[in-house]
């Protein structure tokens, strides 16, 4: 692998420039441009890149302006008819053979009717008027004519993340001014040999197009951010990234003080008394965590597994091997719900000798505080929610810590937990359906392992869109099948994220609308209730007490009830498809066939119709989060929220460049091996250290 050091020194110290000393405009914008984006002229031209691009025509005539298109045009200054309290300013401008009325709303109209006088040549951007049929102009961009600037912002126009101060015109003056220096350029921070690898352009090349792309170059293309240049530059980001990530666990491999044997014979006697026989998924990734916790470095690793597929069995086993070897096992769970589900499947498959505390909700007094605290130090296993962190107190004998559905907390969090104990081994569960793209992102250097198989004997659930001018028969047909045969099931309603106050009058009004015609035989649930009031309703329905339970999504994890055969969720077009797959998987758990109905809204989009058409013939959770992931972007996968990575840059990067994440990830791993103390990798880590470690930083920390 050749790499010119050189070439990159001089990359490197051009972009380390102050962007006050590289650009020679007004001191006071760039101040304001560099408190936003950063000092340099990296944090311009490749931490800020365009969010869009506008096509806009250079009109020459009357008859170039189309209503509703963006167009650029030289014009002169005719008279101005200056408005007065509500009423515009309108700029009569003098265009090609005619008269175009510019009308400005606000106090602006008045400075620009200060600043261009009669006979000024000026510069106009923005819209043609829709709603007219003769041309016309509301609140575009105005500027005093110059032949360089028309060229900056006609043809494929860059838009950028506003800035308060900073104008459109300047920003774009600005990163023109750099890149003109850097157009010479030919240093490259990655040897040439790898980017050619995998077709990718230039650096230089690549910003520079990314910036202000070549004539001609397709809009939709640009505003997919698919260009050879912007995969380029996304590209260099993961590289930087994952190199990171890899650094930061290389970093982390110290000896964790413990030895752990494995398998242990409570675990196997366990494992026997299951009375079923673990899929080979769930061996193979039980045989890779037990490999990793037997070595001597701290294990961190994530599970992946669809809905139903076996993840708890593998994680009780694997607690079970660290408890034979005498240290106790961390389980935190997002919701009380969860917790207790823990703790009763627990209790089904260890020996009685085995003790769990279970630590949800706060305690009050000293006195029960610290017999809590004393059970937890007499305990195996420990589950519980947040309670956990917030209460439990450090344990030398902490082994391994297991954190369930972990994107649903936040980072510091979990560090919180880990903090309880001396380099434990950990373990990060998830059931909501992860591209593996993402998830290399999200957990850096993770290893990750995939139970990609269900248990023999589940029976698909049979998934149907309906409309909502059908939602009577659904309601009829599940009071029938709760009143005359006994079934049991769900019915979902959804969240409104600006009125929690409207959510439970939503649910609350389908409960009534129920209660009527089954009377006790339909309970609520909200995330409002008190633990135990949750868990009475759900034994209620467990047993047979009740049939139907009218909910949030409150049961989207941890609520195992066996013969539960339906789900019906409203408005189901305001979930994201993995969000719907979890909750899909509450129900089929047993031998019983069961079924799906989501009953979308009455101004329902056709794009959403076909998003619910999709998971209605796909039961793969991984496929379904995918498939989200290409026609939402990043906000679809729902879960995330707490964590804070779904408006990240890294995280819509691995997103939207899945490929890339993989070709990144092996390219950092040749650093490490094949280049380790070479003048690239010396080169690699100076470049992360000078430029991308705040971020990479701000980003392992949610």
């Amino acid at each position: 692998m050749q790499f010119d050091q050189s070439g990159s020194n001089v990359l490197i110290s051009f972009l380390d420039q102050p962007i006050e000393s590289a650009i020679s405009l007004s001191r006071t914008q760039l101040k304001k441009m560099a408190k936003a984006l950063g000092p340099n002229v990296f944090d311009l031209i490749v931490g800020n890149l365009p969010d869009k691009y506008q096509e806009r025509t250079l009109a020459s005539s009357m008859t170039d302006l189309v209503p509703g298109e963006m167009v650029t045009l030289k014009g002169r200054v005719k008279r101005w008819k200056r408005g007065f309290g509500r009423a515009p300013s309108v700029l009569f401008l003098e265009f090609g053979k005619g008269i175009l009325e510019v009308t400005f709303f606000g106090k602006v109209g008045g400075i620009y009717a200060s600043m261009f006088q009669p006979d000024q040549d000026v510069l106009v951007s923005g819209e043609i008027n829709p709603r007219k049929v003769v041309p016309s102009m509301v609140n575009p961009d105005i500027f005093k004519y110059d032949e360089s600037w028309r060229e900056l912002i006609s043809g494929n126009v860059p838009v950028y993340k506003k800035i308060p101060g900073v104008s459109h015109l300047f920003m774009l003056r600005s990163v023109s001014e750099v890149l003109k220096k850097m157009r010479e350029m030919t240093g490259e921070w990655i040897p040439e040999d790898v980017f050619k690898r995998y077709d990718l352009p230039g650096f230089a090349q690549s910003i520079s197009n990314v910036h202000f792309p070549l004539i001609g170059t397709d809009i939709e293309e640009l505003n997919d951010m698919k260009t050879p240049w912007h995969r380029r530059v996304a590209f260099d980001k993961l590289f930087f990234f994952k190199y990171g990530a890899r650094r930061s666990r290389v970093g982390g491999d110290v000896d964790k003080k413990r030895s752990i044997k494995v398998p242990s014979e409570l675990s196997e006697i366990s494992e026997k008394a299951m009375g079923f026989e673990l899929t080979a998924a769930q061996k193979r990734v039980l045989e890779e965590i037990r490999k990793d916790i037997e070595k001597t470095s701290a294990m961190n690793r994530l599970m992946q597994g669809d809905v139903g597929s076996g993840k708890t069995a593998v994680m009780i086993l694997a607690g079970l091997d660290v408890i034979a070897s005498g240290y106790k096992v961390v389980i935190m769970a997002p919701t009380e719900i969860l917790a207790r589900q823990h703790e009763i499947t627990i209790k089904k498959t260890v020996p009685e000798n085995i003790k769990i505390e279970l630590f949800v909700g706060g305690v009050t007094g000293k006195k029960k505080k610290a017999e809590r605290l004393q059970r937890a130090q007499e305990s195996d296993f420990i589950v519980g929610t947040h309670a956990l962190f917030e209460n439990l107190e450090v344990m030398s004998d902490l082994g391994l810590v297991i954190i369930d559905e972990q994107h649903r907390f936040g980072v510091s969090q979990r560090m919180k937990l880990t903090e309880k104990a001396e380099n434990p081994d950990v373990l990060v569960v998830s059931a909501t359906p992860i591209p593996r793209s993402l998830a290399h992102t999200i957990y850096g250097a993770t290893d990750i392992s995939v139970i990609d198989e269900m248990p023999p004997g589940r029976t698909p659930v049979k998934t149907k869109h309906v409309s909502f001018l059908s939602r009577k028969k659904v309601f009829d047909h599940i009071v029938e099948i709760t009143t005359e045969k006994s079934k049991k099931g769900y019915w979902i309603c959804p969240l409104v994220e600006e009125s929690e106050k409207i959510d439970l009058q939503h649910v609350a009004g389908v409960f009534e609308e129920f209660k009527k015609v089954l009377g006790d035989k339909v309970l609520l649930l909200h995330g409002k209730m008190k633990g135990e009031e949750k868990d009475r309703i759900i034994n209620c329905l467990k047993s047979g007490e009740a049939n139907l339970l009218v909910s949030t999504i409150v049961v989207e994890v941890g609520v195992d009830i066996t013969d539960a055969t339906f789900m019906i969720i409203e408005n189901a077009e305001r979930f994201g498809l993995a969000q719907l797959h979890q909750l899909r998987g509450r129900v089929g758990r047993g031998h019983e066939k069961s079924f799906c109905a989501l009953i979308s809204s009455e101004d329902v989009s056709s794009k959403a119709v076909k998003r619910l058409d999709y998971i209605s013939t796909n039961t793969n959770g991984f496929k379904v989060a995918e498939y989200d992931l290409k026609t939402r972007g990043p906000g679809a996968l729902t879960g995330l929220e707490q964590s804070g990575f779904r408006n990240d840059p890294y995280f819509i990067l691995a997103a939207r460049y899945g490929d890339l994440v993989e070709k990144a990830t092996q390219c950092v791993s040749e650093v490490f091996v094949e280049q380790k103390n070479t003048p690239f990798a010396e080169s690699v880590d100076k470049i992360f250290d000078k430029f991308f470690v705040e971020s990479y930083n701000r980003f392992r920390t949610g």
